[in-house]
């Protein structure tokens, strides 16, 4: 390359660096969509639209969400965004599954979350609680590990489908516990409290604010909370660690991330916006009622979160054989 080349080249390097922040600096300059790969009322799409109000509030642009279900735990809202432009106008409000279960139970999935997106912010967690049938002989996590281990053929678990979070935090319980327990996979936790209440399934690991009201009717039995701390919902159940099971914390997550390759001047905005939301009294209020602690991670702090996140579950799936299509 000669001079005269190499400094047109310069040229150009500088002045698309300089577009890049012009851009950034702008932005939002039109509608920003938020992609929630999950249908409209659940507690991704909850936090979505309270995520977006918040950053429209504090940036002056306008935060729309996006509810497209579809696919195999979220796949097609996720993918969408992971071929999306990198401008910084379609996110994902993505969760445990989405961000760091799927490209391990899946091996067809046309997105990887480390490769394909950028970190923003997590925004938050919930733990969730290991209940059992009110009838099984059991008080506490320790009488439940004894009795799966005397009668490995009498007990089972149920979960919202096989590969879904609830499934494989029942797999890590049986390897940190050394126990075992059937898996009967249903679609969707209506039909699996329906057996659970009944009897014909004796344990499972459900969502805080799905059991709480089956906990109070005395109609199953809270043993422990899967987070570091104790729920908000539960605050006399114990955790697992309390219980005297280490390594075996298990939360939902929640996390808004961009396609790979948005400029880290918007992906920093963005991440600073979410950070300065969480504390607000009024949003922490409102999702006390969901049992969720807002986080507002930095994108670093993120990306190093999900790869630990994806490292634990691949482990598991990897152990549990598990591959669906």
């Amino acid at each position: 390359m000669n001079r005269r080349n190499f400094l047109q080249a310069g040229a150009l390097c500088a002045c698309s660096a300089f577009d890049a922040a012009v851009r950034a600096e702008s932005y939002p300059s039109r509608p920003v969509q938020i992609v929630v790969p999950f249908p409209p009322g659940g507690t991704n799409d909850l936090l979505a639209r309270m995520v977006a109000q918040s950053l429209g509030e504090q940036t002056g642009g306008s935060f729309v969400v996006d509810n497209r279900a579809g696919g195999a735990a979220g796949s097609v809202g996720a993918q969408a965004v992971a071929v999306a432009r990198a401008d910084g106008y379609t996110l994902l409000l993505g969760n445990t599954a989405s961000l760091a279960i799927n490209q391990s139970v899946y091996p067809n999935l046309r997105y990887d979350p480390q490769r394909d997106f950028e970190p923003i912010s997590v925004i938050g967690s919930s733990s969730l609680v290991l209940v059992v049938n009110s009838k099984v002989p059991a008080r506490n996590v320790a009488e439940l590990v004894q009795l799966l281990r005397t009668s490995p053929d009498k007990y089972s678990y149920a979960s919202a489908g096989a590969g879904s979070p609830l499934h494989l935090a029942g797999k890590l319980f049986k390897y940190r516990t050394g126990t075992e327990m059937l898996h009967v996979p249903y679609r969707g936790t209506a039909p699996a409290y329906t057996d659970l209440l009944s009897g014909r399934i004796s344990v499972m690991f459900d969502n805080t604010t799905t059991a709480v009201q089956h906990t109070r009717a005395g109609t199953i039995r809270a043993l422990a909370v899967t987070g570091a701390q104790r729920s908000a919902l539960f605050p006399e159940v114990p955790t697992l660690a309390e219980a005297g099971f280490k390594d075996t914390e298990i939360l939902v997550w929640f996390g808004l991330v961009a396609p790979r390759s948005t400029d880290a001047t918007i992906t920093g905005r963005l991440s600073k916006a979410v950070a300065s939301s969480v504390k607000d009294p009024e949003t922490r209020r409102r999702l006390l009622e969901f049992d969720i602690e807002l986080w507002g991670s930095t994108p670093e702090d993120m990306r190093r979160f999900m790869a630990s996140e994806s490292a634990k579950w691949k482990a598991v799936v990897q152990r549990s054989n598990i591959r669906l299509e």
